[in-house]
């Protein structure tokens, strides 16, 4: 047993109060005279040895009643060997706010229950302690060390987030917080629905600086269907063409979903509209059909309607629909007429043709494809600026010349990580494999082509590199490639081992040659981020090329006043605009330049909360026995919950036991001296 305030024991000096007066307070006998001795039969003699005994009862139960009350003033406890509080904790709680928190409860609502739990547990401490307080927001204020008055406002002021945090990231925010204070003693508490999608308790158990308590907030099992995500299987976007998205959705209940409506809304009118059957606790993929029959930014969004969870309801997504596509062809001399009859007769496109003298790059910046045309020297500059366009995304499309100088070559090759032009080979041969599987082929031709007049070269060069992995589009015989795809950084460099001339043989006059030139210039315009996520995309990149040092962007929602000015980075032909958790809700958000719409983003809340399984109470507590005595599961649904805290962290306290037993040996002398001796008649 031990005291938490153990000067109180002096205290039983007090005891030599009762001693003296049983010392000093002797009952003195006298003699009283009868007349007749008759009278004394109806009393009852008290004997000497009788009025010692009570006296010695008297006061042993007032030194037990004394004794009793000082050890309750020292307060007395069982001390809780796991855990050693001491003055100046350092204490953090994280308050789990998200998404699944905002179901109503009892008390309001189950953030409710967490904020009052959380308000208890930092009343058991004093103002000599550190405080930090965590929520899935990460804000500033959440990195500083708190005192008790400070943590309690902060408590008060926590709402309902769209950001969800991994339980790791969690855990690591909060040591790297912890390492400011000079507290030695650490005690973490974590309050919390405690989702399995997002929990992860291998890192709380290895945990050797604190003690970390677990206050689960019960929640009710909830069904819920939730739209996880979409995109298009042709990411092309031309003017009365036909496109289709597919969407997943997900089923998180136990119950299956029959004939879900999916709607489909562009430019808030709505488009398509699909039913899709989900079985229990799995996905299933729908097709939603429409045709593009509008340009510039077409904002979008696709709909189901599943009581009582919304949040995930809706799925908001941004894509762009051009006219055409600029291709921007450079060449030593004249311009090939064979480029020009692909891209420069076709409405899709819009052909330029530079020589390489006279190369205007503010217009490659802005081209969809480069394509380079039997160029026999790459310049530094020119091979800088190519290197800027497809590390910002850019597609480069190369033909070799009859002859190249192979070191230019080369250097532009190593810069971009790409397989060198090596020797020319004066081999006859044929192409004998397309990859139909390639979005450059798909669709377009038939498995049985190999019955199609292919392709003959008369001589070609090889390209082949075993370290860098590409995508060939088209195989020769002896399985070199004939063109194939590299992916560098952003943007992507294809390569042609024939140039299109009659010395290379006759493949830039066959039509199984054209289908996949006609579908890169068409892929250039590919689209590869229709929305972002809140709180796991903290930035927007955009294509601007001529941006001005003073030029200035800004962030605005299309639906609400919500307004900003975001932090901005620039990037050769891209600029990178971040931030920083200022974008808190779903929709579309518009982002200007100078008044004028540089671009449409899309955010959807984070799909994360969709999933409401939850550990129970006996998982948690099987986790508390696994982890040697570092983790302790407290009950907030007790009568006492502030009882529960403190005993977890103090121990059994024993005042109130003691308490107890000094009231019980005061009415025991009450009761010995109101009843001891009372007269007993005779009949």
């Amino acid at each position: 047993m031990h005291f938490n305030y153990p000067h109180f024991l002096i205290a039983f000096f007090a005891l030599l109060i009762p001693i003296f007066i049983h010392l000093f307070n002797f009952r003195k006998y006298r003699s009283e005279h009868f007349s007749n001795v008759k009278l004394l039969k109806d009393i009852l003699l008290k004997t000497k040895k009788e009025s010692r005994l009570k006296h010695y009862i008297v006061l042993i139960l007032r030194i037990l009643a004394i004794s009793a009350l000082v050890l309750a003033f020292a307060q007395p406890f069982i001390p809780n060997h796991n855990i050693k509080s001491q003055k100046g904790n350092l204490v953090s709680i994280f308050i789990d706010n998200s998404f699944s928190m905002e179901a109503n409860s009892k008390n309001g609502s189950f953030l409710k229950e967490a904020t009052d739990a959380a308000k208890k547990v930092v009343n058991e401490f004093s103002y000599n302690d550190d405080f930090i307080l965590i929520t899935h927001d990460f804000s500033a204020k959440q990195s500083q060390i708190l005192n008790k008055d400070e943590i309690l406002n902060e408590i008060e002021m926590i709402q309902i987030s769209p950001k969800s945090q991994n339980f790791s990231d969690i855990w690591k925010f909060n040591k790297n917080i912890g390492s400011y204070s000079h507290k030695s003693n650490s005690l973490h508490y974590y309050i919390s629905d405690f989702q399995k999608n997002f929990v992860d308790f291998s890192a709380l158990k290895k945990d050797t600086s604190g003690y970390n308590f677990l206050i689960p907030i019960k929640t009710e099992d909830v069904s819920n269907v939730s739209i996880d995500s979409c995109w298009f299987l042709s990411p092309v976007f031309k003017l009365g063409y036909q496109v289709t998205l597919n969407v997943r959705i997900k089923n998180y209940s136990e119950t299956e979903v029959v004939k879900l409506p999916v709607k489909l809304y562009i430019n808030n009118v709505q488009k398509s509209l699909n039913a899709v059957d989900i079985k229990p606790q799995s996905y299933a993929d729908c097709q939603l059909n429409y045709t593009v029959n509008s340009i510039g930014n077409q904002t979008a969004y696709i709909e189901i309607d599943d009581a009582p969870i919304h949040f995930d309801d809706r799925f908001y997504f941004v894509y762009n629909v051009t006219n055409n596509s600029s291709v921007v062809a450079i060449s030593d001399n004249n311009s090939n007429r064979y480029l020009n009859a692909l891209y420069g007769k076709d409405s899709l496109f819009v052909y330029h043709n530079l020589n390489l003298n006279q190369i205007n790059y503010d217009l490659l910046k802005t081209a969809n494809l480069v394509v380079l045309d039997q160029i026999k020297t790459l310049s530094t500059g020119l091979q800088d600026e190519l290197q800027k366009y497809i590390q910002s995304g850019g597609h480069l499309l190369v033909f070799p010349a009859e002859t190249i100088d192979l070191p230019s070559w080369n250097s532009f090759s190593k810069k971009n990580n790409i397989p060198e032009y090596q020797l020319l080979q004066s081999t006859s041969l044929k192409v004998n494999q397309l990859n139909i599987e390639s979005i450059y082929f798909k669709g377009a031709v038939a498995s049985d082509y190999k019955d199609f007049d292919m392709p003959a070269i008369l001589k070609y060069y090889s390209i082949f590199n075993k370290s860098i992995s590409g995508e060939p589009i088209m195989t020769l015989e002896n399985g070199d490639p004939l063109l194939s795809v590299y992916d560098i950084g952003k943007g992507k460099v294809f390569l042609s081992s024939v140039a299109m001339n009659d010395n290379f043989g006759n493949a830039h006059k066959n039509a199984l040659f054209f289908v996949p030139l006609h579908n890169i210039a068409l892929m250039a315009q590919m689209q590869s981020k229709f929305y972002h996520i809140i709180g796991v995309d903290e930035q927007i990149v955009i294509n601007k090329p001529n941006l001005g040092a003073e030029d200035v962007f800004t962030i605005k929602a299309m639906n609400s006043s919500v307004e900003f000015i975001p932090e901005m980075n620039n990037f050769g032909n891209e600029v990178a605009l971040y931030f920083h958790s200022q974008v808190e809700k779903d929709g579309f958000y518009t982002v200007l330049q100078d008044e004028d719409t540089a671009a449409i983003a899309a955010f959807n809340f984070n799909r994360s909360e969709s999933d409401l399984t939850y550990y129970s109470e006996e998982e948690l507590e099987k986790i508390s026995e696994d982890s040697y005595n570092k983790i302790s599961l407290l009950d907030y649904q007790t009568k006492d919950f502030s009882k529960e805290v403190s005993e977890k962290l103090n121990g059994k306290p024993l005042w109130r036991w003691f308490i107890y037993l000094s009231l019980f040996f005061l009415l025991s002398e009450i009761l010995v001296l109101r009843f001891w001796g009372k007269p007993i008649y005779r009949k």
